[in-house]
Order: structure tokens, then C-alpha cells, then sequence
């Protein structure tokens, strides 16, 4: 990639999957500055919107934008922004701009391992078992649309340009995969985040567990710049971390894979209304009236490529509390003695255990499908997800099972986590079962 000449740093195909960076030569310190005019985010984006639809009687990228945009957030915009675009390189007005013709033909050659080219068959059955997952469902409903032929419809009718439906899947899944949030500081000095997509930057892997890279601003020029923080050899690859808390659903539905390296992950499973037994369905129509999450989050350490170990966290969750009493979760968490939230932790880690040993055969027997399903017009990645969650299960139910016997309010804190506060604002939002899967796409 031409953004990539005279770095040190040059783009290749990577063992641990797709393309990565890697340092040309002995690396220490920067070794890519990337301009703000080759960075997209709304800012630049709106820019060179004004500049593109300049004097037109039918401005392409405001047209593209007022169409796709009407769920608002960053991300969305960055993607009808990157559609518009598209839309004029292929009407040949983007021959002054080779840089951007060329990142979009980059996007659009991009594959990223995800849900967005599954087929819809193999999804509805995989939610058959494992619904009221928010970002799997999500992907499921985007796989069910027809937005994106209908927004190749538009484009066609408009501008008559050619621009397949899976073409602009394909551009919405990069950019989702590509966009990293890069630090800024506003004129209060604040810090907060903008979604870019920063090229030749974002060929870059990432690894908590050997990153050896990071990214930052120059407050002076607005330029991004990639800086290593140790020494790195030619030929090596450069890692840099995309999220500091990794939650494994969100991984997998936005970059295509799961990780893992060593350290501490995330993985929420849907509960409370999923999984019946005695008085679930009151619990969980309390839980909603609560406002308590229907998820339970699971807290995975990972050492050299295996789940070692996990635990149930229950930081600021008080879904248990039903079973001491339903009252104001105020009102039972003042009152409940420690010995009766011990013993509401214990019947609940033993619902899971339960939960999990009703999931792992109909699991097994869908992981067997994939490994011999032929997709004729999409890809098999939801195996990844099954294979994470039969992972995690199995695990549990040893954890469990080592504990059960002799199980107190000592060893009750062996599985359950209780101070796992940092990792609270990567839950994922509830869907209850008793409410619509109809979610709004992100």
C-alpha cells in the first residue's frame, strides 16, 4: 500500500491470520506517521464531503448519508461516508484522490471472518440454541435484511452505478473491522475518543499479550503515529491493542476471531429466562423490573492458547437476589445477612452448571454439522463462537464439579468473582426472552 513507502514498516501476509505489519528493519520508536488527510473519520470524512459534492445538483455523499444513516452512531456514518465514496470512484470522480480509491478497493478486497457472510440457515439454527445473545443477533437480523440490496437499488436508480449488495456488505463488515478509536483532547483539555479508520495502521494484529506497539496523536501536527515500545527486529510483526478488556463475543462479531493469548477475557452468556427451572420465568420478569442484567459474564484466563481458568462475575450484579427475596434490590441487598447471599450465589452457580450440561450436547452435535457443512453460497465462522462456548462450558462444569462436593461459603469464591468491577461496562445489553430479538443494528 502506497501509505506504506518510506516507513519502516511494510504489509504481509501474517502466521497468525490475514495480513499484519512488520518492521522492514531493527525498530525502536516511531516507525509510521500517518497524516490527518490520509485519516477517515467523520471530521476528515465531512471535509472531503464538501469537497466531493461541491456545486452538485445531486450531492452523492449527502444522498448516501440521509439513506443509511438512520441509526446514529460513529461507526454507521464512518460506513455510509466509505459507501458514498465508493460510489464515486466508480464513477470515475475520484481520479484526484488516488489515495482513497485505492484504501477502498483495499476494503473491498478485505475478508473478515465474522457472521457477515454466513447463510442464514445456519444461523436460525445455532439461535435455536443459543438465543438472547445482543451482538449475535444483531449480525443474525443483518444477515436477514435486505438493506443492502436495497441500498445497491437506490444507488442503481440514482447515480447508475453498479454496486452489488454484497459489495456493500463487504465494505460495511472492513470498515467495522478496520476502525480503530484514537485519543483525542477537545478545547478543555478532556480526553475522548474519535472512530477512524486510520491506513496502514490498521494492517496491524492485535495482541494484549505481545503487543509491543502503541498508537498516539502528535498534538502538533494531528498526525497519527505508531511508536514501538521496545525493540523490534526486522522481519517481526508489530502488535498493537485494539481494546485493553477483551470480550470475546464483541471480538469475534466485529474482527472476525477470537483471541487467545495470555491474560484475562470476557464472554457474557444469556441466563435468567433461557435456561428453566422453578419460578425462572417470575425471576426473570423481576430481573427486567429491576433492571438487573438477564446475562451472566464469565471472566476467562487464558495461558498459552488454553482457557486455564474462569470465574463467575458478579460484580454489581445482583440477578441472585430473587432468591433471598423479591423486593427492591436495595431493600434485599441492606437486608440480606452474608450467609443468605451465599446461599443464593451457590443455587445459582449450580442453575449454571445445569444450564451448561443441558447446552453442551445439542452444542457438540451442531459443532459435528459445521465440520461437515459445505456452504454453497456463505461461510461456516459461527463454529468459531461454538467452539468458544463448548470450551467455556466444559470448563465451568469442572470448576464446578472440583468444588460441589465440599461447597461452602469459602469455596464458593473459588468460581465466583466478586470484585471484577473493571470489566462491568463490557457486559452486553440484556434481551430478555419475553421481549422481541428485533434489535436496532449497530
Amino acid at each position: 500500500m502506497s501509505i506504506l513507502n518510506g516507513s519502516q514498516v511494510c504489509a504481509r501476509k501474517s502466521p497468525v491470520g490475514g495480513i499484519g505489519l512488520f518492521a522492514e528493519e531493527d525498530v525502536e520508536g516511531e516507525c509510521l506517521r500517518v497524516t490527518r488527510k490520509q485519516i477517515y473519520n467523520l471530521e476528515t470524512c465531512l471535509e472531503l464531503k464538501s469537497q466531493l459534492d461541491k456545486d452538485k445538483e445531486e450531492p452523492v455523499v449527502q444522498q448516501v448519508l440521509k439513506y443509511y444513516s438512520k441509526v446514529h452512531n460513529e461507526t454507521r456514518f464512518l460506513i455510509a461516508y466509505m459507501i458514498g465514496f465508493e460510489v464515486l470512484r466508480r464513477k470515475g470522480e475520484l481520479k484526484d484522490h488516488p489515495e482513497l480509491s485505492e484504501y477502498l478497493q483495499l476494503l473491498l478486497s478485505t475478508t473478515v471472518d465474522n457472521l457477515a457472510f454466513e447463510e442464514d440457515a445456519l444461523l436460525e439454527s445455532y439461535y435455536e440454541i443459543e438465543p438472547g445473545n445482543a451482538l449475535v443477533n444483531m449480525s443474525i437480523k443483518e444477515v436477514q435484511s435486505d438493506e443492502f440490496e436495497e441500498l445497491s437499488a437506490y444507488i442503481s436508480d440514482t447515480w447508475q452505478v453498479s454496486i452489488p449488495g454484497c459489495d456493500i456488505r463487504r465494505l460495511t463488515a472492513a470498515v467495522r473491522s478496520r476502525t480503530l478509536e484514537i485519543p483525542k483532547i477537545d478545547e478543555d483539555g478532556d480526553y475522548y475518543v474519535q472512530i477512524s479508520l486510520v491506513p496502514g495502521l490498521d494492517f496491524a494484529n492485535h495482541d494484549n499479550a505481545r503487543q509491543n506497539a502503541t498508537f498516539d496523536v502528535d498534538p502538533d501536527t494531528n498526525e497519527i503515529v505508531l511508536k514501538t515500545t521496545t525493540t523490534v527486529a526486522a522481519g517481526s510483526e508489530i502488535f498493537i491493542s485494539y481494546t485493553p478488556y477483551e470480550d470475546m463475543t464483541r471480538m469475534f462479531v466485529t474482527y472476525g476471531f477470537i483471541p487467545c493469548s495470555n491474560g484475562l477475557k470476557a464472554v457474557d452468556i444469556p441466563f435468567w429466562g433461557y435456561f428453566h427451572f422453578e419460578d425462572s420465568e417470575e425471576l426473570t420478569e423481576y430481573l427486567f423490573e429491576q433492571q438487573q442484567p438477564n446475562n451472566l459474564q464469565l471472566i476467562l484466563e487464558y495461558k498459552d492458547g488454553k482457557l486455564e481458568d474462569l470465574w463467575l462475575n458478579m460484580a454489581s450484579n445482583y440477578s441472585f437476589a430473587g432468591f433471598i427475596q423479591k423486593d427492591s434490590i436495595q431493600t434485599v441487598m441492606e437486608n440480606a445477612s452474608e450467609e443468605q447471599i451465599d446461599r443464593a450465589l451457590i443455587k445459582l452457580i449450580g442453575l449454571v452448571d445445569k444450564s451448561f450440561a443441558e447446552r453442551i450436547p445439542k452444542l457438540d452435535q451442531f459443532n459435528d454439522f459445521c465440520e461437515k457443512y459445505e456452504a454453497e453460497n456463505g461461510t461456516c465462522n459461527i463454529q468459531q463462537l461454538v467452539q468458544l462456548q463448548l470450551e467455556v462450558y466444559r470448563k465451568y462444569r469442572e470448576k464446578y464439579a472440583s468444588i460441589a462436593k465440599h461447597l461452602d461459603s469459602d469455596s464458593l469464591y473459588d468460581l465466583v468473582m466478586i470484585e471484577g468491577d473493571e470489566w462491568v461496562d463490557y457486559r452486553l445489553p440484556p434481551v430478555y426472552n419475553f421481549l422481541t430479538r428485533d434489535l436496532e443494528r449497530h
